[in-house]
């Protein structure tokens, strides 16, 4: 392959007609006593020999100082350049995420199931992981992980998409459900100008330096993961360690069906794996060198919210609340959180609507808490509130 694959490698030189005409006036005024040149002379091919000279040097020096800069080189050069860094070129990466399946309880999964997608979009399960189930559950469900079939962006799709399982499997209902953050992460070859930016990136930030916002940006990247959080508990946190809590809502349960986005040990470890690698502190995953930390699964603490009614309580008012509390929940709070009891009662009042009458609004914790006064409740370090039940209760007085 050629040094120089494209017209921006080729810097402009010096016009050679220019530089004659300049060493043809040197030579005039210094050999032949302001007389012209005179064409085909000694001093005029002499003229334009050294003005090839000058042209063709000028050429090889710009080029080089060229070179010299990742942002300036040609591409087979940055390639070389990147490589000796530590930077490859990154070929085209498979979409990954969860599919949903429903059909007969304990109905067998095969290994060689394809789901198909718009525009033929092929995806099969995920070879790299160990806990896709092999069969469906007692209610007829099963959530598995997949990858595309080949890589690019056009394998990136959106939660909710519908793909069609390729063959009749004995069981197995023929649509399926892409669940979680969607089926993404997929990505073409990359280009010159893409290592460019990566290259020019890594020289100016030298040693990388992260927050914990990039661990969470980048845990919110994994497949399936719809949110994740870091510990907000009162003295619980080591500023040494970054330990994050993902949560896979639609993938393992929901924010109000059980396992509530919890994702099971074996998620986790592969979580582990990839963001700190096997040995910790290594730099062997995204996380650089001297960077410790872990995925931990959130443990729920359950609330009931119990809104006393004056004389009579007001007909729909319960399912308004939870619907509220629920998306206040889930929106505000995270692990280890502060919950402010005055918030929530305000959610669930308003919701109520102002026409309904509740002389108050308590709460009722489990056992789980961490401790609680009359303005907060303090949740241990990693829990996680979950709305139980909102129950109405008539008073009289």
């Amino acid at each position: 392959m050629a040094i120089i694959t494209n017209i921006d490698c080729v810097l402009p030189r010096p016009d050679i007609t220019e530089l004659q005409t300049a060493v043809a006036t040197e030579l005039s005024k210094r050999l032949l006593g302001g007389a012209p040149v005179l064409p085909m002379s000694t001093e005029d091919v002499l003229a334009f020999v050294l003005a090839g000279a000058v042209n063709t040097f000028h050429g090889f020096v710009t080029q080089a100082l060229k070179e010299n800069d990742p942002k300036t080189m040609c591409c087979d050069n940055l390639v070389k350049y990147a490589a000796i860094h530590g930077l490859n070129m990154h070929a085209a990466t498979r979409a990954k995420g969860y599919v949903a399946v429903t059909g007969e309880p304990s109905a067998g999964i095969p290994g060689n199931i394809r789901f198909i997608g718009d525009a033929g979009k092929e995806y099969k399960l995920d070879p790299g992981v160990t806990f896709n189930p092999v069969s469906l559950d007692a209610d007829g469900k099963a959530v598995l992980r997949v990858v595309a079939v080949l890589g690019g962006t056009g394998f990136d799709v959106p939660a909710g998409t519908v793909l069609v399982v390729t063959t009749t499997y004995p069981g197995i209902d023929i649509n399926s459900t892409v669940v979680g953050n969607g089926i993404s992460g997929g990505s073409d070859n990359e280009s010159c100008e893409s290592l460019r930016a990566r290259v020019v990136a890594a020289d100016q930030a030298g040693v990388v330096s992260t927050n914990l916002k990039w661990y969470l940006q980048q845990s919110a990247r994994y497949p399936g993961v719809t949110r994740v959080c870091a510990d907000e508990c009162e003295g619980c946190c080591d500023p040494q360690m970054v330990n994050l809590y993902p949560f896979m809502e639609g993938v393992f349960g929901d924010s109000r069906t059980a396992p509530y986005g919890v994702p099971p040990c074996e998620v986790l470890e592969a979580m582990q794996e990839w963001m700190f690698g096997h040995s910790p502190g290594k730099g062997e995953g995204l996380a650089p060198v001297g960077i410790w930390g872990h995925y931990y699964a959130a443990v729920p603490t359950f609330v009931t919210v119990v809104a006393h009614c004056f004389r009579g309580c007001p007909i729909g008012a319960r399912d308004r609340m939870l619907e509220a509390l629920h998306t206040f929940i889930r929106s505000v709070y995270c692990v280890g959180s502060k919950i402010c009891k005055e918030q929530l009662r305000a959610v669930a009042l308003t919701a109520a609507g102002p026409d309904n009458c509740f002389s108050n609004v308590t709460f009722e914790f489990d056992d789980s808490i961490r401790r609680e006064d009359s303005a907060y409740a303090y949740l241990n370090c990693g829990n996680f509130l979950v709305l139980q039940d909102v129950e109405l209760r008539e008073t009289w007085t």
